[in-house]
């Protein structure tokens, strides 16, 4: 599961909805939404409470004291006039103080005690190392100083900093794939069933209807979905040795023959000629199999199709969850 660590700015834009300043709101929305809903694991860090402590609008800060108590807390390095008593926070060794050094390095270069925002920055550095340490993945802020540096921050102190739209944008990108290998796997099925229902006994009119919008579909969104079903389905037939796969030349031709198959029975406006398409490719002609044979076979296809769908879904939304 994407672990996901949120900066005091994107609190503070979701929570206050008073704030005319607000930005990112809609997509921290989202974000909370993916959170909600256990896809992603949302946190924040200690210094979002010290962050909004120093708000001077009394009412204000005593309101988003009370919401940020729904997010699960991490902590931080220990911060003797900061961090609270079992807040979380750790005492600070020989490793925490060299990422201190660097992040400090990288955000704020030359920052001396006598700055008059030396808490805030310090209290962005501890966001960072904190995130750093829990090994969380995604750094979420609307802070121009953090996000100017985040290229640097990723190949120095391996953080990947993003904005709530990045952020999103990053998560749908693999949410979609979930949720699309998983429609086409639902319609395939919808699919297999008239097709069986027209090479045993035959279909009315409606589900003929059913079987051409359900074609038509599978025909426009394969191709999103192709590259990663052949390289799983390659991947299963592959045979693993001494911790590597091995791929030999025939799996290249039953791959090949599979997605030949899959392309010429999604192009076939007539399901009843579907078994002709199925039990048929450059070496082996279906003129050569009695009508049961070709349907036997194309029965087999169908749900050969059907179990590769389910495996790649399956590995999609594993890799979802733990990514």
């Amino acid at each position: 599961m994407i672990k996901l660590t949120l900066d005091t700015n994107c609190i503070i834009n979701l929570l206050d909805y008073k704030l005319e300043s607000a930005i990112s709101v809609d997509e921290l929305a989202e974000i909370l939404r993916y959170g909600l809903e256990g896809d992603v694991n949302i946190a924040i860090t200690t210094r979002v409470d010290s962050d909004v402590c120093n708000d001077k609008d009394q009412d204000r800060k005593s309101e988003i004291l009370k919401r940020i108590s729904m997010f699960p807390t991490i902590g931080t390095v220990i911060r003797l006039d900061t961090s609270k008593l079992d807040g979380g926070d750790v005492l600070t060794g020989g490793e925490h103080q060299a990422l201190e050094d660097e992040i400090k390095k990288i955000i704020f270069p030359n920052l001396q005690r006598n700055d008059p925002h030396y808490g805030n920055k310090i209290n962005d550095v501890d966001h960072l190392i904190g995130h750093k340490i829990n090994q969380r993945d995604i750094f979420i802020t609307d802070d121009q100083q953090i996000l100017k540096k985040a290229e640097t921050l990723e190949s120095s102190v391996g953080i990947k900093v993003m904005t709530p739209r990045e952020a999103l944008e990053y998560i749908n990108l693999r949410a979609n794939q979930v949720v699309l290998a998983q429609e086409f796997s639902e319609k395939f099925d919808e699919y297999r069933s008239i097709v069986l229902a027209a090479i045993t006994g035959g279909i009315n009119d409606d589900q003929l209807t059913k079987y051409e919008e359900l074609r038509k579909w599978m025909i426009r969104k394969l191709p999103a979905i192709k590259d990663g079903l052949l390289n799983f389905k390659f991947r299963m037939m592959s045979v693993p040795t001494g911790g590597q796969r091995i791929f030999g030349q025939d799996d290249l031709i039953s791959l090949q023959t599979f997605n030949d198959r899959l392309n010429g029975i999604l192009k076939e406006r007539n399901p009843s000629r579907i078994p002709h398409v199925a039990s048929t490719h450059r070496f082996d002609y279906a003129s050569y199999r009695s009508g049961t044979d070709q349907i036997n076979m194309t029965i087999v296809f169908l749900n050969s199709v059907e179990d590769s769908l389910l495996g790649y879904l399956g590995v999609l939304e594993a890799n979802f969850k733990k990514t």
